[in-house]
């Protein structure tokens, strides 16, 4: 047992060497990495001073809205028609469910233009949530162990989720990712309090916006936690029934089909990091800097068939490991958490959102405490949480494209280090260095 004074001492010894990280993080993929491409004569990379501006101005565009909007127009004009048949400037790829708030909003009188303004509002609290929600996180588990959390760790976590690269272009597209990233962080903070059954709750909630993560509810079970299970059951009941009250059975059960469709198409453009993605650039199949909406890579058998072979091995892989005795510890959902977003054909860069509460409840729960550097760790912090445009130079090069996948194989490398925390904890033994 380790006195309280000397694990005190250990956080301490490493909170300004967070802060410095971070700041040295921020500066490296964003001016560093700016100026070095204008040195060369590369051009401007680009960097996240555009998406900060738009924070602070509480300014985004509508991608997530206006389909969800002009679905809900279809739907009041056309009753008896299939809502997902409907034409709109863009599709609509969410569960009925989501637009439960929006129906709510309506029915209250609210205009479009007010309304947008509320989601703007709304989403941009959720980033500010999601900051608070990890200082939470990191105040816990440093309470845990007797320490504080100190200012420039504070600083340092404020720093690392309002410079994440991910948030914030989540809140500048206008995308319900953010309100998902904000719920992921919510979910991992009533886990570690040992509140499970809430952590259920908002695990269904998620699960309504994004359908990968009823991979949740596939890993409580295998995990025996069966309060959280049930929980999550009794809150999809209600979502549910409330939906087919709204929209009826029909249109509910169409969104089978749609994601059917979603499992055969996605975009190969650099921004969709997962393994789709990263095949099809690196056989230059579809686009890749440029973007079309609507339009989807050419289909090729065998680079769907791999896609999803490595998506059921790395989810196999979570719901499998750690071998013997399965705890379902944070580490553990956090890792199945973002297995949903990794094994998923279309990862864009935002859902990737939900690192900042991972990062967080890693570095208090386990890498403020080792002896050694945890390098891993940030160099899994530094591929997720930052835009590395200058990968986008190596578009047309053979082989070496795959460096544009860097926020996947940075998950990855997160993903193997969750694990690896998940296995000690289950066999009882100190947390390795990172």
């Amino acid at each position: 047992m380790i006195p309280s004074d000397a694990q005190s001492s250990g956080a301490r010894s490493h909170d300004k060497r967070l802060l410095i990280f971070v700041v040295a993080s921020l500066l490296l993929a964003n001016v560093v990495q700016w100026a070095v491409c204008r040195v060369l004569g590369w051009g401007n990379p680009g960097s996240i001073k555009g998406l900060v501006f738009d924070f602070v101005h509480v300014r985004q565009w509508t991608e997530s809205w206006l389909p969800m909007m002009k679905s809900l127009d279809y739907f009041q004009a056309n009753p008896t028609q299939p809502i997902y048949a409907a034409k709109l400037y863009d599709t609509l790829i969410y569960p009925l469910a989501s637009l439960l708030p929006m129906v709510f909003l309506r029915k209250l009188g609210v205009s479009d233009p007010v309304m947008l303004r509320i989601l703007a509002v709304s989403s941009w609290l959720a980033v500010l949530g999601v900051v608070a929600m990890s200082l939470a996180l990191a105040r816990r588990l440093l309470r845990e162990r007797d320490a504080t959390l100190t200012w420039p760790s504070a600083i340092a976590v404020v720093l690392a989720c309002l410079g994440c690269y991910p948030l914030l272009k989540g809140f500048s597209l206008g995308n319900a990712q953010t309100f998902l990233s904000f719920g992921f962080v919510a979910m991992l903070y009533l886990w570690t309090t040992g509140r499970e059954r809430s952590a259920g709750v908002v695990a269904a909630l998620l699960a309504f916006v994004k359908p990968q993560y009823v991979l949740l509810l596939v890993w409580m079970v295998v995990r025996r936690r069966w309060g959280a299970m049930w929980a999550f059951l009794a809150c999809s009941v209600v979502v549910l029934a409330m939906s087919i009250a709204v929209f009826g059975w029909h249109n509910n059960l169409d969104y089978i089909g749609v994601l059917a469709g979603l499992s055969h198409k996605a975009q190969s453009h650099f921004a969709n990091q997962s393994m789709f993605g990263t095949i099809n650039r690196m056989i230059f199949n579809g686009e890749n800097l440029g973007y079309t909406p609507h339009v989807y890579t050419p289909y090729i058998p065998w680079v769907y068939r791999v896609t999803v072979l490595t998506s059921l091995l790395l989810v196999g892989v979570v719901l499998l490991f750690p071998w013997g005795k399965l705890r379902g510890s944070a580490a553990d959902i956090a890792a199945m958490g973002l297995a949903s977003v990794a094994a998923s054909p279309m990862a864009w860069e935002h859902h990737y959102g939900i690192v900042c509460g991972i990062f967080a409840w890693v570095w208090f729960a386990h890498g403020c405490w080792q002896k050694q550097r945890p390098w891993l760790l940030g160099l899994a912090f530094f591929l997720t949480m930052n835009f590395l445009a200058a990968t986008n130079l190596l578009a047309d090069r053979h082989g070496w494209n795959v460096l544009q996948s860097y926020m996947y194989f940075g998950a990855l490398l997160l993903l193997g280090l969750l694990m690896r925390m998940a296995h000690r904890v289950t066999r009882g033994t100190p947390s390795p260095c990172l």
